[in-house]
């Protein structure tokens, strides 16, 4: 949720600026802009809406400069418009300034100013912030670091701010509560809300972490300080970024490279952790908790979103498989108050920067609990909180609206709940020697997979008018349910919702018309007979019903009016493949409409505020 790229150095800062904003894109904006700054007054250029727009507005500037900043918002205070949009000013034209975060006090600070004598022509909490920051130096003869000190000590809320003074020349990053990186070559700095706006730029980054603050003047090495504003040595790790990852390819967008990479994803995830010879599992990321989570009789998933529905898939398995038993909870509403020491706590975020995600992980570390983690990016905020935990190894996901990410968070699960069942012996040799060869080949199965996408383009195209749709599965395929209609929804703009498919006919089926297309996951499993019992109900009041089957499903086929064919797997397995069949049908269904599958509308995919 908003990005942040900065460039100080020897190279043109304009074209380095627009590509970081471009690698940042994925994390959700309604607005961008642009500071170039050097001798003379900083130049300011904003657009309202996509990124392009800017670009347009910058393509005959002819303004040189080598040092600057820029910005993608997403809205918290105010509309998107170009006022709205950052960097933001002083009133005196000396301040300029782009923050990721929320100012919770801003309203009282307006006030304070406002009285001082100060306008704002914006209805951001951003442009308070800076002229706050201006009031302190002003009033106390102060240069900007101590001002900004000052300021931030009074601010409520999470600030990651650039801030830029004409009359000291320099820049100064600061991070409170939020994630910033920077990385250095030579005299060239960067510094951004991710390192993949400058990878390839340099070869290695460091974090600002909570309460530092960055100094960056032309011609100089950054400067790394600490809240008392003693000198610190950047810890410098190098930048693991496939920069291929950050392009194209032969695909038409980010959303279907990423559909369609899921196998490769799910053969990365699964090297080194499952010895598929020995039947053995190896998370390097539990081993020192290991005696307390193989001990454990229960579990509290905290997530959000797309996360919050595998932490449900996750659920089903360690409950089924583990025995444990296992609440999962949406982040904003966790209540802290009722853990306990050494209770165990599993996090989950594609970013882990997730600002209810973990907002709720430290709640609970703080009275004794033992946090877990199931993330995709090393060394973010998610990372830093957690005793032990999994990375997923999904890559950059650049869609908005989480494909692959899903994908590898299922698979962490699936992999914890089948360690934790063959440790406690609680599985037969055989059924495990079952899924272990299944899982073997599982990328190929998922490949095949995807080959049904233009019988799903086809089939999308049969319900383009749509403007509702019911999603229904049992068992580990409820949450996938879910899922199918949440990406149906942010990808399309068309209502959807998920249910377990028994609680049909205790309401929903007042919904059902000739007009409410119904999908169903229907492969086979434990639950079959009760699904086909389901669709018999809903064909029963004309519903129209789109039905995954697995082949030589006649049964199921029968009752349906359209159907997509999957292979059988486990039950344990069907996951990972109807999944992808539900985000084809979202993408197609998208595409279809005219619809911007790699930026939905209002949506962030980094939600750093709460």
């Amino acid at each position: 949720m908003c990005g942040i790229i900065g460039y100080s150095g020897k190279q043109p800062a304009l074209p380095i600026l627009l590509t970081g904003l471009s690698r940042l894109e994925y994390r959700g904006y309604d607005s961008a802009g642009v500071a170039l700054l050097g001798s003379g007054k900083p130049i300011i250029y904003k657009a309202a809406g996509k990124l392009i727009k800017l670009k347009n507005k910058l393509k005959d500037v002819n303004a040189y400069s080598c040092f600057g900043f820029a910005h993608t918002r997403w809205a918290t205070h105010g509309g998107a418009t170009v006022a709205n949009a950052h960097p933001h000013i002083s009133n005196d034209g000396d301040l300029v300034g782009a923050h990721n975060g929320t100012i919770e006090n801003y309203l009282t600070l307006k006030k304070k100013l406002e009285k001082s004598g100060y306008s704002f022509y914006s209805d951001t909490d951003t442009e308070v912030l800076i002229n706050f920051i201006d009031w302190i130096r002003e009033n106390e003869k102060l240069d900007l670091v101590s001002a900004l000190q000052i300021a931030l000590a009074e601010v409520a809320g999470t600030c990651v701010l650039v801030i830029y003074s004409h009359s000291e020349k320099r820049m100064i990053a600061v991070n409170k509560g939020g994630q910033l990186f920077a990385g250095s070559n030579g005299l060239d700095c960067f510094i951004a809300s991710d390192k993949i706006a400058f990878a390839g730029q340099c070869p290695e980054f460091f974090e600002v972490k909570d309460g530092q603050i960055l100094l960056v003047e032309p011609d100089k090495k950054p400067v790394l300080l600490d809240s008392s504003l003693e000198t610190l040595a950047p810890h410098l790790e190098k930048i693991n970024v496939d920069i291929r990852e950050l392009d194209l390819g032969k695909f038409p967008n980010f959303m279907m490279k990423e559909i369609f990479s899921q196998p490769q994803v799910v053969r990365d995830a699964l090297s080194g952790r499952v010895d598929f010879q020995n039947k053995e599992f190896c998370f390097g990321g539990l081993t020192e908790y290991w005696p307390q989570i193989k001990s454990a009789n229960s579990l509290v998933i905290i997530a959000c979103g797309t996360s919050y529905y595998a932490g449900l898939l996750g659920k089903y398995w360690l409950e089924k498989l583990a025995g444990i038993s296992v609440r999962v909870e949406y982040a904003s509403e966790f209540q802290a108050a009722t853990v306990k020491p050494n209770d165990l706590i599993l996090g989950i975020s594609q970013s882990g920067t997730t600002a209810d995600t973990n907002l709720a992980l430290r709640e609970a570390k703080n009275r004794g609990a033992i946090i877990l983690g199931i993330c995709n990016v090393v060394g973010s905020t998610m990372s830093r909180l957690t005793d032990a935990g999994i990375y997923t190894r999904a890559g950059v996901e650049n869609g908005v609206a989480s494909t692959k990410a899903f994908t590898a968070q299922i698979l962490a699960l699936l992999l914890l709940a089948l360690k934790l069942a063959k440790d406690k012996k609680l599985m037969s040799n055989s059924e495990l020697k079952e899924i272990i060869g299944q899982l073997e080949a599982l990328p190929d199965v998922m490949e095949d997979t995807l080959t049904t996408s233009g019988t799903i383009k086809h089939l999308a195209k049969k319900f383009q008018t749509a403007t509702n749709c019911l999603y229904l599965g049992r068992g580990c395929n409820f949450p996938i349910a879910l899922e199918g209609a949440l990406k149906l929804k942010e990808l399309s703009y068309v209502h959807a919702e998920g249910m377990p498919a028994g609680e049909s006919k205790h309401g929903p089926l007042a919904l059902i018309d000739e007009k409410m297309p119904v999908v169903i996951i229907a492969t086979k499993g434990e639950s079959y007979g009760k699904t086909i019992n389901n669709l018999a109900e809903i064909k029963a009041r004309g519903g129209k019903v789109i039905v995954i089957v697995n082949p030589g499903d006649n049964e199921a086929r029968k009752l349906a009016d359209e159907f997509i064919i999957v292979c059988s797997v486990h039950e344990i397995l069907s996951p990972f493949l109807n999944v992808i069949l539900l985000q084809l049908f979202a993408y197609h269904s998208a595409f279809l409409r005219g619809r911007d599958v790699d930026r939905p509308r209002n949506l962030a995919k980094s939600v750093t505020v709460e």
